[in-house]
This record gives structure tokens, C-alpha cells and sequence, in this order.
């Protein structure tokens, strides 16, 4: 079991019983108490959970990321680097999925000008940023409005786009984490399922990035690495796991 799917687990545990311990984590999951200890730390460094002497209880926010707001000025500059790059893989015609989020909200203001698209999101942000846009097609995935992501979700966004059944040239991603052994990783269970499907049907599937998500293992898996093809960062991010995603036959793009 891979340590992102083991935090899911001890999460689910503490909604059931409020409190975990190490030591009983380690019997259930047949693993070291130091493994234990490295899932509790990340899951409390994200903010999912407190920890405690021994072990962890629950946290208010347990499946959520940091607020929109704090979000969307953290490594701005950074995330236009990304989204600039990754708009110039953009081609007129395309049909793409864009994710919600503040760096693939960062590609919008370089897409190509007065040229065809069709933009498929689930995300607030990205509607009101392409609302005026003429020669952009933009077709919302709606549902319950999860608040500090700016995301619809929930049974009527999955349903819906099922509906819609369309087949993607690109989908550009967001994520909490990305790694060679956990693949990519979120934060927030609530968007998952969206990810997921986009993931599945598009021609080429690339992640946007900053440096501080690279190595990252978040709880929620959204998919094995094998399904990423491309990932967008910076320089800033660490050497060694770029080298090992490229290893795994991720190309990756430095900006």
C-alpha cells in the first residue's frame, strides 16, 4: 500500500473514531511506527489533522486545502511562469479541460487571441476570468459550490459530465502533490472525482505545478503516474524527484 493510500485510511479512521495511535496504525497496517509517524506528519502538515503524543485526532478542516484567497497569492509568480507555458501548448480548435484552481487560472490571459476554443471547467474562477471571451465555447460542470476552492461538485457535476461524454485534445490539471511513488495527489477529496474523469478522456493529460507540490504526497490519489504525460513546473523545484518522474516517462517542462 503506497503512504497516500495509508493516509487515506488513517483519515477515514479518525472520522470513525476520533483519535488513532501509532502504535495501533502500525499493527493495522503492518508497517513501522516511523512510516506511521511520516503519514501523521504530512497529513498534519496539510492541515488534515493534529497530532497528538502517540498519535492524532481529527481536525475541523480535515479535507480541505488553504483558503482561495491565500492560495491565489502564493507563488504568483511562479504559477504565471506555468501558466504561460502551458498556454502555448493551446492550438486553435482545441477542446480542453481546464481544472479549477489559482495556477491553471494563471493560463487563461495567454491563450491564443481570437481563436475557436471550447473550454469545459468546473471551476468559478475560470468561468468569470473567460465569461467575455467571444471566440471561446465554455461549457460549466455545475453542481454544489464548494466555497474555498471555488469548485462545482458533488452527484451533479459527476452526473453531468458523464452527460457530456467529451473527449478532450488536453487537460490541464491541478494538484496538492505530485511524486513518481504516489502519483498525483490532492488535498481536497471534494474535486477528485472530476480530476479523475478528465484525466481519462483526454488525448494528453498535463499537470500545472509550482515547485513547492513536487515530491508532495497528499491523501487524496487522484492517479497512479503513469497517467500523467506531461508536468509543467519551475526551476525551483527538487532535482531528484523531477529526475525520477522523468524515469517513469514524464516529460517535464522547466519554466
Amino acid at each position: 500500500m503506497y503512504s497516500a493510500e495509508r493516509q487515506q485510511e488513517i483519515l477515514k479512521l479518525i472520522e470513525e473514531y476520533s483519535r488513532v495511535s501509532v502504535a495501533e496504525l502500525a499493527a493495522r497496517f503492518d508497517v513501522s511506527e516511523s512510516s506511521v509517524r511520516r503519514d501523521l506528519n504530512e497529513l498534519h502538515r496539510l492541515g488534515m489533522v493534529q497530532r497528538t503524543y502517540g498519535g492524532a485526532i481529527g481536525h475541523l478542516n480535515a479535507s480541505s486545502e488553504a483558503p482561495f484567497s491565500e492560495r491565489v497569492v502564493s507563488r504568483h509568480d511562479e504559477k504565471e511562469r506555468i501558466g504561460r507555458a502551458a498556454a502555448r501548448l493551446v492550438q486553435p480548435g482545441d477542446t480542453i479541460f481546464v481544472d479549477g484552481g489559482t495556477t491553471t487560472e494563471c493560463m487563461l490571459s495567454y491563450l491564443p487571441v481570437d481563436a475557436p476554443l471550447t473550454v469545459v471547467t468546473y471551476g468559478l474562477n475560470i468561468l468569470q476570468r473567460l465569461i467575455d471571451q467571444r471566440t471561446i465555447t465554455l461549457v460549466l460542470i455545475g453542481g454544489i459550490l464548494h466555497v474555498p476552492t471555488l469548485t462545482f461538485g458533488g452527484v451533479f457535476a459527476a452526473d453531468s459530465f458523464e452527460c457530456y461524454s467529451i473527449r478532450f485534445d488536453r487537460a490541464f490539471i491541478a494538484a496538492t502533490g505530485v511524486s513518481a511513488e504516489a502519483g498525483i495527489t490532492n488535498a481536497g477529496f471534494e474535486e477528485i472525482p472530476i480530476k479523475r474523469r478528465a484525466l481519462r478522456s483526454a488525448r494528453e493529460t498535463i499537470l500545472l505545478a509550482d515547485s513547492a507540490k513536487v515530491g508532495v504526497i497528499a491523501a487524496g490519489v487522484i492517479a497512479p503516474i503513469d497517467q500523467l504525460q506531461r508536468l509543467i513546473t519551475t526551476r525551483e523545484a527538487p532535482e531528484a524527484e523531477l529526475e525520477s518522474l522523468r524515469r517513469r516517462g514524464v516529460l517535464v517542462d522547466l519554466v
